[in-house]
């Protein structure tokens, strides 16, 4: 089964996305904070899903360092709120889905995870 790496600083969020991704047939390792994800063995991974908005950062930041330690794990956004900006430099980084919608990112990560 292969494991997908949450990172959202929202609880309730995390808890819900994970609940989904498990019922799809995922482990889900979950963590609330970029700095709790800066300290996670990337090896394991299938994928990883972040939001966009952190409360320590944001996601397309913690995505250029989660490939600075390994290039080849594919990296996906989920977010209900962002600037544009925001936006744009996480779509450098992968795709962006928005939040309630987590069927988008659901296929995504299947496809991403070869499941």
């Amino acid at each position: 089964m292969p494991t997908v790496l949450l990172v959202d600083d929202s609880p309730a969020a995390r808890h819900a996305i994970a609940k989904r991704l498990k019922a799809a047939g995922f482990d889900v390792h979950e963590v609330g904070s970029a700095a709790d994800a800066r300290t996670v063995d990337l090896g394991p991974f299938a994928c990883a899903v972040v939001d966009v908005e952190l409360g320590d950062g944001d996601g397309p930041t913690l995505a250029v360092e989660l490939h600075a330690k390994r290039a080849d794990l594919p990296v996906a956004f989920f977010t209900a709120t962002s600037s544009p900006a925001v936006q744009q430099r996480a779509k450098g980084q992968g795709p962006v889905f928005t939040k309630p919608d987590i069927d988008p990112l659901l296929a995504w990560a299947k496809g991403a995870s070869g499941v």
